[in-house]
């Protein structure tokens, strides 16, 4: 049995790890000529806070030319980079900013890489550190527990939003993304599909737990064609596109035959991906025998995929309820753990990783700002068979 000695705890945030980020804060000081180099502090005004050595101040303060930063401090004044070229004409409030980097305020680090909208994104980035991560003493790592923050939207941009309806004439609909109830969803397709024009405006749709979604149109017969019946009109889009819209509608090739009422052929899937593949190419790369799947790409360096729609998750679809309508949190603990191959002379001063979807594709969600996390428990074993 293989004894762990150590335990890295991994979290996808800390990719922000060595970003820098910039505090700002603001003191109250006078002065009374143009050209001066100091100014005089006013700690009586509320709201005072002592400079600090550094800081760059803002522009917009009257008399205070930028760019500029405070370069000493003395007992009742300040001293700044460039002289000012006017008097303040009175107290004056001067913000300034103050950049550090993760060393010296991890926590707030931590706090706002969840909400820094640049790059890089959850689902393929690299945590680095100025030391080693992993030790080159140890012979195993186990992969011990995952615990997932789905952000999967019911619609993402580009993915799933897209599908076109025969009927009189064919239309394209463009779903708006984010996430989705059942019957919001109905009622957005109704919406889009009568704004098309006054011939489709006696067309509803509706969400039975039964039956799916459900297109009646009592004027004319409608179907929902392949890629093939629609070819000449659909430059530009993939069939990818178009069919895996079909599969959150729940919509099969038996939806393509002209009929007044057309009901999901199959139930509907709001959750884009039944399970996400996590990719390390840095910790898989000791291994003797390589991971691999049944799909045509055979992807090499899987870490462990999580099924987000596991045992004891509520699997019920209504109006209301229903995997991915909604953001959820999911811990998988692993108790057939993986255990991966690692050679004890090499240490790692960063570990990547990619997450990717059921298709083979990095898990959407950037382009809606939209950012799954993990967080990962890895046992490390030294010595051992």
């Amino acid at each position: 049995m293989l004894e762990p000695n150590a335990i890295l705890a991994i979290n996808s945030l800390d990719r922000y790890i060595t970003h820098t980020i910039t505090n700002y804060s603001s003191f109250f000081a006078h002065w009374g000529l143009a050209g001066l180099t100091q100014l005089s502090l006013d700690p009586q005004v509320p709201g005072y806070a002592p400079p600090i050595v550094g800081a760059s101040i803002t522009p917009g303060t009257p008399g205070i030319p930028t760019p500029n930063k405070i370069v000493a401090l003395g007992p009742g004044y300040v001293e700044i980079q460039n002289p000012t070229d006017a008097g303040s004409g009175g107290i004056q409030e001067i913000i300034t900013s103050n950049t550090i980097n993760n060393a010296q305020q991890p926590t707030s680090n931590a706090l706002e890489a969840q909400y820094n909208k640049s790059k890089p994104y959850s689902n393929n980035f690299t945590i680095q550190s100025p030391g080693a991560i992993i030790y080159g003493y140890i012979n195993r790592i186990i992969v011990s527990q995952i615990q997932l923050q789905y952000n999967i939207p019911t619609v993402c941009l580009g993915k799933n939003d897209t599908f076109y309806l025969s009927g009189y004439g064919n239309i394209k609909i463009i779903i708006p993304h984010g996430f989705y109830y059942a019957d919001e969803l109905a009622a957005t397709l109704e919406g889009l599909i009568q704004a098309e024009s006054s011939n489709w405006q006696n067309v509803t749709v509706v969400f039975s737990p039964r039956d799916g979604f459900v297109f009646d149109s009592p004027d004319y017969t409608i179907s929902f064609p392949t890629y093939d019946e629609i070819a000449s009109q659909v430059a530009g889009i993939s069939a990818d596109l178009i069919y895996k819209t079909y599969r959150l509608l729940g919509v099969t090739v038996t939806n393509s035959t002209l009929s007044n009422i057309q009901k999901s052929s199959e139930y509907p899937i709001f959750i884009y991906t039944p399970y996400i593949d996590i990719y390390s190419d840095v910790l898989t790369n000791y291994q003797n025998i390589k991971d691999t799947n049944s799909s045509i790409q055979k992807p090499k360096g899987l870490v462990a995929r999580i099924y987000v729609s596991g045992v004891g998750q509520n699997q019920t679809t209504n109006p209301t309820a229903a995997l991915g309508t909604a953001p959820f949190v999911m811990t998988a603990d692993l108790n057939t753990s993986k255990v991966i191959n690692w050679s004890p002379d090499v240490s790692v001063p960063s570990i990547d990783f990619q997450m990717l979807d059921q298709y083979g594709d990095l898990i959407p969600g950037p382009l809606e700002n939209f950012s799954t996390e993990f967080q990962m428990t890895l046992l490390c074993v030294e010595g051992g068979d």
